[in-house]
């Protein structure tokens, strides 16, 4: 497990080291905020999946907001 750990740390640090240079060379501060913002989301949830802890499911999250709109078009 901790090599699992340590390859996503890898891997997300390697993209990091990749992309900002450039990003930062360009002056797209917007962009690497979105990009660094992107890439933490990920890192983390990589690795919340490599340690097994339970992730949230994104289709109730879209059912939860969607159900009212549907209860409004197609009243039963």
């Amino acid at each position: 497990m901790f090599i699992r750990v340590l390859l996503v740390l890898l891997l997300g640090i390697g993209v990091a080291v990749y992309e900002v240079p450039r990003l930062m060379e360009e002056q797209m501060k917007r962009e690497l905020i979105a990009f660094g913002g992107f890439l933490l989301i990920g890192v983390v949830l990589a690795l919340a999946l490599v340690l097994g802890l339970p992730l949230p499911n994104p289709t109730r999250a879209i059912e939860f907001i969607f159900a009212p709109l549907e209860r409004l078009l197609h009243p039963r």
